[in-house]
């Protein structure tokens, strides 16, 4: 009977133990551990467009600037995202990016960023060996669990910030998304890795030439040829960046499904008196959006990042919490029985008392 009590008890704990574990699993285990960043992520996207305005910075190094003028040329990115390593919930994260014009290489990037593993913002709190962007908010991807609201994105280029804005929701690939908005009006680039593939620097003969082939209004040219009465030869130039963009994501997983961008970059030079930007050439005007292998990749890759959270927030926790609750429940419900078949022992009685035989008479 003892022994019978004993492992009733070990049933009603053990049954309990699997019910706690199916909360841990999905309010502990899935937030925290499987709705983050996984720290094996290397994903590629492929995207193509068209240069509208393309200028050759080596033709216009050598003052032609009438044949650095391209059109229409096709454009290819390919952008690798990568976790390097991780640190608790923080990961170092690579961007590295190839910019093609017709088959060309005309620019590579490489940012480095530490993002936290659940909202994906650039944070801080990192080891102090990590090479990394001073960056702010989101810069490679949304975090697991989008909401529709505003959020702030970074801009490499410019090393600045623009809100990334919720704007609706739609089917992409057959993947639900949030389609989010950003405009960066025309922004200084001070990227180094970006500069150091467009011209630092033109003759002022060359500019002089822009003025007159450009389409610089009548108070441009004249500011133009009053600074470079001033200015050293060859003249240093600046240069902007404009961009609209939108983006598709999955809110379950962050993953961006796809994007489409429009940018243009502006060559101009700095009033050194009032560090005004006067804007003088457009360097390059692009659109481009992913490549419909990508958005079907990534739409695959959302699909499967449903399903493991699904299957450790929802269908694991209800599985192992219902085992549990039947166990306590078998365990309360069954009774001691006897075996079926077995007689029944009489009654035990005292043993009698042995009674010495009657004595007969002797006879005469």
């Amino acid at each position: 009977m003892r022994m019978n009590t004993v492992f009733r008890g070990i049933g009603v704990v053990v049954g309990l133990a699997l019910i706690a574990a199916a909360f841990v699993l999905a309010y502990v285990v899935t937030p925290d551990y499987v709705k983050r960043l996984p720290d094996d992520t290397d994903t590629t996207r492929s995207y193509a467009g068209t240069f509208k305005t393309l200028v050759d910075a080596q033709e216009v190094a050598k003052g032609n600037v009438a044949g650095a003028i391209k059109t229409n040329v096709p454009l290819t990115v390919q952008r690798t995202v990568k976790v390097e390593k991780t640190s608790g919930n923080t990961a170092l994260v690579s961007d590295s990016r190839t910019t093609a014009a017709a088959g060309t290489t005309v620019e590579k990037t490489d940012w480095k960023y530490a993002v936290n593993r659940k909202t994906l913002e650039a944070t801080t709190s990192h080891p102090s060996s990590w090479q990394v962007v001073d960056a702010k908010g989101l810069t490679v991807s949304w975090p697991l669990g989008a909401l529709k609201k505003t959020y702030v994105g970074w801009r490499p280029e410019t090393e600045t910030t623009t809100p990334l804005t919720y704007t609706r929701s739609e089917s992409k690939s057959g993947v639900g998304t949030y389609v989010y908005d950003a405009h960066l009006p025309p922004t200084r680039i001070t990227d180094a890795q970006v500069l150091a593939s467009l011209p630092p620097a033109v003759p002022k003969a060359t500019l002089a030439l822009v003025g007159q082939l450009g389409t610089l209004t009548p108070q441009a040219k004249l500011q133009l040829a009053q600074l470079l009465q001033t200015m050293p030869d060859p003249v240093p130039l600046a240069y902007t960046l404009e961009s609209t963009d939108t983006f598709w994501i999955h809110p379950e997983s962050g993953i961006v499904i796809d994007t489409a961008r429009a940018q243009q970059r502006v060559a101009g030079i700095v009033d050194p008196g009032s560090g005004a930007f006067l804007p003088l050439l457009p360097v390059s005007d692009v659109t481009y959006q992913q490549t419909p292998k990508s958005v079907s990749d990534a739409a695959n890759d959302a699909k499967d990042a449903h399903d493991v959270i699904n299957f450790v927030g929802t269908i694991l926790p209800v599985i192992v919490g219902i085992v549990g609750a039947l166990l306590i429940a078998a365990v309360l419900l069954i009774r001691r029985r006897r075996p079926r078949g077995t007689a029944t022992p009489p009654p035990s009685t005292p043993p009698s008392t042995p009674t010495a035989p009657p004595t007969t008479p002797p006879t005469a």
